[in-house]
């Protein structure tokens, strides 16, 4: 993912995956429904803690990767 546009496709399509409202999947990441739609609709204001918050709602880690050489760091 390079913009919060595809972070907010991902988590969309997570959060459906899983059949979880916004709601709900604003209570498990501890963050305002309110920010679960500003993230989904692509906003690139949102608090990148929270946006972190929520990939570990999902059980999911970041790692980056180099893409030049494909090296990920953790």
């Amino acid at each position: 993912m390079l913009t919060v546009r595809e972070a907010a496709a991902v988590v969309r399509e997570l959060r459906e995956d899983r059949r979880w409202t916004q709601s709900e999947l604003a209570q498990r990441a501890s963050v305002s429904r309110s920010f679960v739609a500003d993230l989904e609709a692509g906003k690139s204001t949102v608090e990148a803690s929270k946006l972190f918050d929520v990939f570990q709602a999902f059980g999911l880690e970041v790692a980056l990767r180099d893409r030049e050489t494909g090296e990920v760091r953790w």
